[in-house]
């Protein structure tokens, strides 16, 4: 809005040879030039607004473009011609005005007009593209908090039906392992309800927990089972999702065969880079297993809502593994989770 009349007031100093250096003459049209290019902006103004009204979208851009200097040019060309042929009559151009008069004008106009034009749809543009990139990302994270919540809503209920399972059949079987399995499931289930609102555990409980909810595995499973971690220890601070071992070792025990002279076998080890990798060996059951699809599942959209890599699974024949992206305190950007 200030470079234009900037620019007429520039514009009318190649004049002023013809004007015989009369500053008078040049302020004068210089005057009466910078109110008709605010006039001309209001015009230009009030036909952009209703150009994007029309055709917000970004998918409308070409469309818009062209309407957009269609009707520029057609105004500049219209005011520039009626305005240079009234201040010729009135005697406020200052100069005679001939042919080149007019095509100098039109010329001018037209060149500051396209240049003003583009950088106004550029800065547009990019606001509208910004705009629905954010747009696009609330819907991605909306979705993906709507299928976090449902998985959520499953898991806890599906470890609660599988250890009442097992209970039982240790209460037949062997009642003083029920009774040492009771205080390990309510200890378990204890964190279960702690962490289930929380984003991120230190890895240093998600160890601890993760030897309780083991020992109820060893209740139930036997030397058909086994766990054996090693973790660096500047790691133990580092962070990850809540619950993620445990889904990790019930998605190997659902797929696997558990024999006592072929245990399913599951390591946790570090890696050089930070990262977390949970394997264990492969023993697949015959009949496939039914899956709701809640473990690996779950893993990756909480590693979504956190905006954090995704956990590379690898399975190569022989063991099956899931490589954990870790999150040192202070580094995560996240989406705050609902709650219960």
């Amino acid at each position: 809005m200030i470079g234009i009349p900037a620019v007429e007031l520039l514009t009318n100093l190649l004049y002023l040879e013809q004007y015989q250096y009369d500053w008078w003459i040049y302020l004068r049209t210089s005057f009466w030039g910078v109110f008709y290019i605010f006039l001309l902006w209001e015009a230009f103004t009030r036909w952009l607004k209703w150009v994007r009204a029309k055709f917000p979208q970004i998918g409308q851009t070409r469309r818009r473009i062209l309407l957009t200097f269609a009707g520029y040019f057609a105004i500049i060309t219209a005011a520039q011609i009626a305005v240079v042929s009234l201040f010729g009559l009135l005697g406020i151009a200052g100069v005679p005005i001939t042919p080149d008069v007019y095509v100098q004008q039109l010329l001018g106009g037209y060149i500051v007009i396209l240049i003003v034009g583009i950088l106004y749809e550029i800065i547009y543009y990019l606001t509208k593209l910004k705009a629905a990139l954010i747009e696009a990302e609330k819907a991605k994270k909306t979705s993906l908090q709507h299928q976090y919540d449902t998985l959520k809503a499953q898991v806890n209920p599906h470890f609660l039906f599988n250890s009442l399972n097992s209970l039982s059949m240790l209460i037949e079987e062997n009642p003083e392992q029920a009774s040492a399995f009771i205080d390990e499931m309510s200890t378990v289930y204890r964190y279960l309800l702690q962490t289930s609102v929380r984003e991120l555990i230190p890895l240093r409980q998600e160890l601890c927990f993760l030897n309780s909810f083991f020992h109820l595995l060893k209740i139930r499973y036997g030397e058909s089972i086994r766990l054996t971690h090693s973790v660096d220890e500047a790691l133990l601070d580092a962070q990850l999702p809540p619950l993620t071992l445990q889904s990790l070792i019930e998605n190997a025990l659902k797929h696997n065969v558990l024999l006592p002279d072929s245990p399913l076998t599951i390591r946790v080890t570090s890696t050089p880079t930070g990262e977390l990798v949970v394997s264990n060996t492969i023993c697949r059951k015959i009949t496939r297993a039914l899956s709701n699809r809640t473990g690996l599942a779950t893993i990756v959209t909480r590693y979504r809502l956190l905006d954090l890599p995704d956990p590379v699974i690898e399975d190569d024949g022989h063991r099956f593994s899931v490589r954990l992206p870790l999150v040192m305190a202070g580094n995560v950007r996240t989406l705050p989770l609902t709650t219960p």
